[in-house]
């Protein structure tokens, strides 16, 4: 590069540190760095969607499972689209392909939001539950993997006793609501 480019050899660096460095919003997890912001985002959307969906008690459960699964790779989507969107304005040049590989990579623990409502249904096909016995199970099942998320939260935040305990009826409390919307607002 040109001392006369506008982009100099160390803002292209500091270009490429924005862009592949590991997301100061994650923590580290079992060894695994999670961005509790998008997983819990991720939840309750699957959350959302589980409560809205009206065909549930008719699904087989492999499609039960494309229900659960669509939802989160959508989110995935839409991060690593509105990542890429953002990056590309930032760095104000094409991204290169460790980078496009680096935003992918960021998506990829968002998976694990439909790990706790697949497990569900494995467990409820095991069992020989039908799909519709599942579906309170897999709204309770969001509700405590939020509380989870909360909980991992509010140590890291130095809670401890009583008020980390707060900190995990807060996450609770948000699958709550969402199960409650599902009761008011779905026609019976």
């Amino acid at each position: 590069m040109s001392s006369d480019d506008p982009l100099s050899a160390r803002d292209f660096r500091a270009s490429l540190d924005r862009v592949t460095s590991q997301d100061p919003h994650s923590v580290r997890v079992a060894g695994v760095a999670l961005d509790l912001e998008r997983l819990t985002y991720a939840t309750i959307v699957v959350m959302a969607v589980l409560s809205a969906y009206s065909g549930w008690s008719e699904l087989s459960f492999p499609a039960a499972a494309v229900v659960v699964v669509s939802p989160v790779v959508a989110v995935c989507l839409a991060h690593a689209f509105s990542e890429l969107l953002q990056e590309h304005a930032a760095v104000q040049r094409g991204l290169t392909t460790s980078e496009w590989l680096a935003v992918a990579r960021r998506q990829v623990h968002l998976l694990l939001a439909a790990v706790p409502p697949l497990a569900v249904l494995a467990i409820g096909r095991a069992t020989s539950l039908r799909t519709a016995d599942t579906l309170p199970v897999v709204e309770i099942t969001g509700m405590l993997t939020l509380a989870f998320l909360s909980a991992i939260a509010s140590r890291r935040a130095g809670l401890r006793g009583p008020w980390l305990v707060v900190g995990a009826l807060a996450g609770g409390l948000v699958g709550l609501t969402v199960i409650a919307l599902q009761i008011v607002l779905k026609p019976h």
